[in-house]
Formats: C-alpha cells, structure tokens, sequence
C-alpha cells in the first residue's frame, strides 16, 4: 500500500494526499472476513441469535465505513469526510461491545478447549489494541499522516479471527476432522501472512519518509503476542478458572 510523495491538491482544500488506493486495498482484508465468517455467520444469517447480527453487521458496516473514508477524503470535499469519521465512532463502538457480548459463546462452540479459552484470551486483546486504534486515529483526525494509519491498523486488529477461521474451518472440512493444522497453528500461519503485509507497508514508509509509526509498530509487537498466546492461555489452569468465572456468566 503506497505513501503517496504529499501532492497538495487544487480541488478542496489543498491538502496532502496519503494512501490514494487505499479505498481498493482495503477491499482485500473486507473479502477475507467475509469469507472467513461465510461458514460460522453468512451461511446461517437467518438462524442466527441478536448478538452475532450486533457483530457481525457492525463489523461489516466498520469495513464499509473503511473503504469509503480514504476515497472521500480524496475525491469530495473534506466535511463529507468529517461527517462519515463522526458516524464511524459509534460503529468502532458497536464492533466492540458486540465483541465482549459474543465472546462468552466461545465456550460452547465445538471447537476443543485449546482453541476456546486461547481464542477468548486473544479476542480480548484485540478488542483493545481495535479500541486503543480507534481512539488514537480520533486524537490524530488533524494528522491525516498519522490518522490514516492509525484507521488501517485497526483491520490488523480486526483481521485475525477472520484470517484463522479462513484457514482452519476449509482444513477441517477437507480433512473431515483431521487437519493437519491444529487451530492455534492456523492462527499462526494466519498472523505470519498478515506480518509479511505489514513489514512491507513499514518498508514503505520508512524508504519514502524515514519514519516507523507507531500504529503499524504495536500492530507488529502485540497482534503477533496475542496469537503466540493463544496455546499457552488455552491450556493455563488459571485463566481458564477465570473464564468460567467471569466470562462464561456472560451466557446466563
């Protein structure tokens, strides 16, 4: 995904132009979730219980609200722009609050205990390192430098539990139960693909401004974390206590 060299434009305000295509990239982690989620949520969209629509259609609107931030902020007038960010607030909200609503049915779900308290544990700090993204693209909203990719990592955030059902789910059906990846292997593969992306963006920014940002370096340290924990927290006596504890109530 290029840095564009900061043009200023003559149409709306003269303001430098970052990540022109990214309207187009951002289509790709969008498909990927779609496909992901197609055998777990899309498949079953009518048989779905109120929590899953909260997510799965406020995550999707979240996307939606992506790809179209960039391509406004280039081609129409910045207010458009403006208005569009302020609606994206209260839909960063719903992702998450949907977020910790669903999280608790991991536990019921057929996949083994590895895989669900792992999973918990690494949908919690995603939906903090989502949150943190969010909150820092609204303080940086006047650095479109720093906004901008603030906004884009939210999707490394977003991506993972997409990426490692997109994975796992097509092995296991494949195989028909025997895959040759266990799910926590999955999300590894899963994090090392999206890594490779984000190397690359940094790459870019680094040989055309000099600069690391910081959105892309804590999406670098803590999404890898995250997912590298998903074994050790899956199998750890006191987390999964504490997820029967507290998490698992979330049912009742």
């Amino acid at each position: 995904m290029e840095t564009a060299q900061i043009p200023t434009r003559t149409k709306s305000s003269a303001r430098p132009l970052y990540y022109p295509k990214a309207h187009l990239w951002l289509i790709i982690p969008f498909v990927i979730t779609l496909l992901g989620f197609l055998p777990s949520y899309w498949s079953q969209f009518t048989e779905a219980p109120f929590r899953q629509h909260l997510h799965g259609l406020s995550a999707t609107a979240w996307y939606l609200l992506l790809i179209m931030q960039p391509w406004l902020y280039h081609n129409r007038p910045i207010h458009y722009h403006r208005k569009v960010g302020f609606v994206s607030v209260f839909i960063a909200g719903g992702v998450v609050f949907s977020a910790l609503l669903v999280i608790p049915f991991n536990f019921i779900s057929q996949m083994p205990d590895v895989a669900k308290y792992g999973l918990s544990f690494f949908d919690i700090g995603a939906c903090l390192g989502f949150s943190a993204a969010v909150i820092m693209a609204m303080l940086y909203s006047r650095n479109i430098a720093k906004h901008s990719r603030w906004m884009i990592s939210t999707v490394l955030w977003a991506l993972m539990p997409a990426m490692v059902r997109l994975i796992y789910i097509p092995l296991m059906i494949a195989t028909e139960g025997n895959s040759p990846l266990s799910f926590p292997q999955a999300a590894n593969v899963g994090v090392l693909l999206m890594m490779i992306v984000l190397l690359w963006m940094m790459y870019k920014d680094y040989r055309q401004e000099k600069k690391i940002y910081t959105a892309y370096l804590l999406a670098l340290l803590f999404v890898p974390f995250f997912t590298l924990m998903i074994t050790p927290m899956g199998t750890n006596d006191w987390w999964m206590t504490w997820c029967d504890a507290v998490l698992a109530k979330g049912m009742d």
